[in-house]
């Protein structure tokens, strides 16, 4: 009599198909991620940004004796929602006079090397004062009183209106 409750060395033919379903779904996943992945986006900075020392605390300052806030972008070159924040808001659209009119902007690039005196006094390069912020994906902005106080912080890409209601704005 033969033993019908031995297994076969060789998987059957539902356990591999099973395993090709599963196999199929797995790259049609990847296939789609990797459609959709965003690709690198070269952009300019507003020429109207605030060239500075990277001071931040004076450069807070010296907004409020201008009668605006200090506005601090945190990018990363190529980021194509860093590129799409700017063109929506800064460099053309609604809020570009807006902008202009009431806040200094000053741009960081996270993974910089350049000096910055942060508000506690402390000075970082670009990329560690990145990283003690917890900017860990851009954009972001954060906007500082002229007392030195982080008042706002957005993160990510924020449509015209959507980004004018962040910043306390309405329309």
């Amino acid at each position: 009599m033969t033993d019908l409750t031995r297994s076969s060395p060789y998987p059957s033919a539902r356990w591999m198909c099973w395993l090709v379903l599963v196999a199929g779904l797995c790259l049609m996943g990847a296939a789609q991620a990797r459609s959709i992945e965003a690709k690198p986006m070269p952009y300019e900075l507003p020429s109207w940004f605030k060239s500075s020392f990277l001071d931040i605390p004076q450069d807070a300052r010296d907004a409020g004796q201008a009668g605006k806030q200090l506005m601090i972008f945190f990018h990363l070159e190529d980021c194509p929602f860093c590129a799409n924040l700017l063109k929506d808001n800064f460099t053309s659209g609604p809020n570009k006079a807006a902008l202009q009119k009431r806040f200094d902007v000053i741009a960081i690039n996270v993974r910089g090397d350049l000096p910055v005196q942060w508000l506690d006094g402390q000075s970082l390069t670009e990329k560690e004062l990145a990283k003690k912020l917890n900017v860990f994906a851009t954009p972001v902005v954060m906007v500082i009183s002229p007392q030195g106080k982080v008042t706002r912080t957005i993160q990510g890409y924020k449509a015209p209106e959507a980004f004018f209601k962040a910043l306390g704005l309405g329309q």
